[in-house]
Order: C-alpha cells, then structure tokens, then sequence
C-alpha cells in the first residue's frame, strides 16, 4: 500500500467512526487532554495550532484556557471536524477555527503561532520527523511544541488479544504505529531530529477500568482497530465479535476489565 493509499484508509476509518469517537469508554483521550493546559503553561493570549484534532477533545480544552487567545484546529478527516465544530458551538467557544488539512501538507504560514499540539498523530504517518518539523515550522522562534503519544505496554493484554483472534481470521495486522514513540527516549530522538529543544516528558496515567467486555468493543468499533475489521463479512465478523469479546470477559476482576493506558505529553523548543 502506497502513501496516498494509506492516506485515504486512514481517513475512510476516521470518517466512519466519527459518530462514536467520543463514547464513555474512548474517554482516556479526554483524561489525557485534561493535563494539557498544564503542560503548556499557558498566559491565556496565545494563537494554538491544534493539529489531528479529531473530534476536538484537546482543542475545546485548550480554548477554554485562552480568553484572550484562539486556537486553529486541522485534521483529515471532514467526518471528525464536523462532531468537533458541533461541540465547539454547544459549548459556546468562538476562539476556534476548524479546517480540514493534511498535516504533512498545511496551507498555513510559517511562524503564525504561538505554541502547536498534536495528540495521538504523529504516528499515522511514515516520516514522523518530517510531519514535526512542518508542525514545528508554523510556530514562532521559541515557542512550544506538544505531543501525546501511548507507552508501550498501553491496551494490553486486550490488544494481544485482539490480535491473536484476528490472526485465526486470517488477518495478520500490521505493527502497532504509536510504538514507534512508545518511550521517552524514542520520543526524544524524535524532538531533536526535528530540530526542537529545551525536551520535557512527562508521563501520565489515564487508565481506569471498563464496564464489561461490551466496553471494549465500543473502543475497537469507534477507533483506529475498526479499520482492520474491514477484511470480515458480516458472518465472519459477528462470530470474531463474539469469540473476541469471550476472551475479553475473562480478565473481568470484580470491578470490571482493567484498561491500562499511560502517556507520555512531550514539549520541546521551537
């Protein structure tokens, strides 16, 4: 599969989750946006790029921390904008501009921004240090520059075994993208290939635990594993659901299925 090939089964995938992006059981991205401003530290003036917004979450947080600032959130995928300029109104935030970009690729000019935030992104694409140098080019000399990214050993033993049953489906998934940044230190060397400084990581937990199997079936629906579910018919689909969600129901511990996930929120220096 070619760039622009992944390129559109990224955004097909996101297009078509859309809808449940922000159900109960995704809510460590809200977890993890909720350390954000601290993070950032920020004055409450600044100009925010917000890049891979999906349906917002670290927009709409970001801006309810900026009264005399703004912020311009850009992603893929037309479906996610949608949900985010919805919240956005509901809310009453007029400090946010949606427009939908490519982040390899952003008609916006160089050195326009106070600060940029890219959550849960980087990693979609083949040249990582590319993709930060163009984010970190549209930020002003010695501003900041925030990802989050998974740690390794996120999502399991649920993801394992995801990918075990999807394997006697015959469907072999292709490696896990987040893990190339999955530790501080190839986070750093990311930062500094792209030419950032002044690197801070911190680590935070955002795990919690899921009702019942069901829960994590609104994870793998209403994310990025629905997109290697395309390959099942509907028959095949609905015996891998319900053979999965069995293995799942098994790590139940009296208060429900523990949901490990850790992240790590980098900044470094433009």
């Amino acid at each position: 599969m070619d760039q622009q090939e992944m390129k559109e089964k990224i955004q097909q995938t996101f297009d078509t989750v859309c809808a449940g992006y922000d159900c109960n059981a995704l809510r460590f991205f809200n977890k993890a946006a909720a350390h954000l401003p601290e993070v950032f530290g920020f004055n409450g003036n600044e100009q925010l790029l917000d890049v891979a917004a999906g349906t917002g979450i670290p927009a709409l947080v970001c801006a309810s921390q900026l009264p005399q600032g703004a912020v311009t959130a850009v992603d893929f995928s037309r479906g996610m904008l949608t949900q985010a300029q919805k919240k956005a109104t509901d809310l009453g935030l007029s400090n946010i501009r949606f427009a939908q970009m490519d982040m390899t690729n952003m008609s916006l000019n160089d050195a326009q921004f106070d600060a940029a935030n890219c959550s849960f992104g980087i990693f979609f694409v083949e040249d990582m240090v590319a993709t930060l140098s163009h984010i970190a080019s549209k930020v002003k000399k010695g501003g900041s520059v925030v990802t989050t990214h998974f740690l390794e050993g996120s999502f399991e033993p649920l993801s394992e075994k995801f990918t075990s049953r999807l394997q006697e489906y015959g469907v072999e998934p292709p490696p896990l993208g987040w893990m190339r940044v999955g530790t501080g230190e190839l986070n750093r060397k990311l930062y500094q290939s792209a030419g950032l400084k002044e690197i801070e990581i911190h680590q935070f937990d955002v795990s919690y635990h899921l009702k019942n199997a069901d829960e994590w079936w609104d994870v793998v629906w209403n994310a990025g594993y629905r997109g290697l579910l395309g390959g099942l018919d509907e028959e095949r689909l609905a015996r891998f659901k319900t053979e999965h969600l069995q293995d799942i129901s098994s790590l139940h511990d009296g208060r429900g299925i523990p949901f490990n996930i850790q992240v790590l929120i980098t900044r470094g220096q433009r």
